[in-house]
């Protein structure tokens, strides 16, 4: 006895041609709305007469959860406390950037700088973005290349290292005794990274030892793992990334030339200094 074929396709698309209106319905229904609390709350904040509250001082109403979620096993880690003192920012600003250095950027750039990602949750934004990522100015003829605070901060102090005179080592014989190379006077100082390279001017113990002495410390808003220990918990690797924010910051908002000639004034002749 021969089996009958089976057809399951035909029959599949008839099951899916009828139940094609109820997919639709069950779409449309199913689009998300917008809570109403996040409605009401928006609706409250344009009738009233005062202003609305800068991020940087608060967190965002709608993220935040019913719930505290910050569990920590012992009860001394939460204890931490920023700074929130606008005035003390800017007298940091402008130890760091010179007179009037408060005024160069605006006010929510100048907090963001100095936000680490442990702060809030992240949820008032942080400087990773501001430390890896800026742009020259928009007003550019030609498009804005990728700019970063660590690479405008190892440009200069490359350009520092190949601006000296000749130094004693750097140029190397050549040991296979071939042909002598072309030599001149200009381009020796380049073999000078033979002998110095960036890290040795703006490395991460030089950077952070900077950040101390600026009082970034006193300023940086951030969330360490440990109150108690602060060089496990990444002190180093936070006060860099805001000495580093903060160039890609002042990138941001005027352009590589001034962020190049803020490296090369109050930061790379205040460590050849030390």
């Amino acid at each position: 006895m021969a089996l009958q074929p089976c057809r399951p396709l035909p029959r599949a698309r008839h099951a899916l041609r009828t139940l094609r209106p109820c997919l639709r319905a069950y779409a449309t229904e199913s689009t998300p709305t917008t809570p109403e609390r996040f409605k009401a709350a928006a609706a409250e904040s344009q009738d009233s007469s005062s202003p609305p509250l800068p991020r940087w001082s608060q967190t965002p109403a709608g993220m935040k959860a019913p719930f505290p979620l910050d569990h920590a096993r012992s009860a001394h880690n939460k204890v931490w406390a920023v700074n929130n003192d606008p005035a003390r920012l800017d007298a940091v600003y402008n130890k760091v950037l010179g007179p009037g250095g408060r005024n160069m950027l605006p006010e929510e750039l100048k907090w963001l700088a100095v936000t680490h990602k442990s702060f809030d949750q992240g949820r008032r934004g942080f400087n990773d973005k501001l430390a890896l990522m800026g742009t020259q100015k928009e007003t550019c003829v030609l498009p804005p290349p990728p700019r970063a605070g660590r690479l405008t901060l190892v440009m200069e102090a490359t350009k520092e290292i190949v601006s000296k005179a000749p130094l004693k080592g750097s140029r190397q014989t050549d040991s296979l005794g071939r042909e002598k190379p072309f030599e001149h006077e200009q381009p020796a100082s380049v073999d000078n990274l033979n002998v110095e390279s960036p890290k040795d001017l703006v490395g991460k113990e030089k950077l952070f030892d900077f950040a101390f002495s600026m009082g970034l410390l006193d300023v940086v808003r951030w969330k360490p793992r440990l109150p108690r220990n602060l060089e496990s918990s990444g002190v180093e690797v936070v006060l860099n990334g805001a000495v580093m924010a903060i160039i890609g910051a002042i990138t941001l908002q005027h352009g590589s030339v001034v962020a190049s000639k803020i490296v090369r004034e109050r930061i790379l002749a205040r460590l050849s200094r030390e």
